[in-house]
């Protein structure tokens, strides 16, 4: 529903959504993720193929650290709300718009919705 409103999605949203994702990230947010070797991409599923797609310019020769996990997590959740269903919300709020101006919606949060 943020994403209807057009406010920032946060890391408290993957909770509602995929709670081990959520733990997940936490962890990271929470610990130094140095260790475990990851770097700024997310393995993504294809029809039954599995892909890396890079979080920023480079990404794969990007380590996450302690310094730059803020950054990480902000991007994964950015990838998995917004520009993974980039495509699918536009539709979706063509439609939708047509029946309900967008407009209107501005006077609930999130919640309300």
């Amino acid at each position: 529903y943020k994403m209807m409103l057009q406010k920032p999605i946060d890391l408290k949203d993957m909770e509602a959504v995929d709670m081990e994702y959520y733990n997940s990230l936490l962890w990271i947010k929470e610990n130094d993720p140095s260790e475990l070797m990851l770097t700024f991409c997310v393995d993504e599923e294809t029809f039954g193929h599995t892909s890396q797609r890079e979080l920023k310019p480079n990404g794969a020769d990007i380590e996450v650290t302690n310094d730059n996990k803020d950054e990480y997590i902000k991007l994964v959740i950015e990838w998995r709300f917004v520009a993974r269903v980039k495509d699918q919300m536009q539709a979706f709020l063509e439609g939708f718009g047509q029946i309900v101006p967008l407009n209107m919606l501005k006077i609930f949060d999130e919640n309300e919705l």
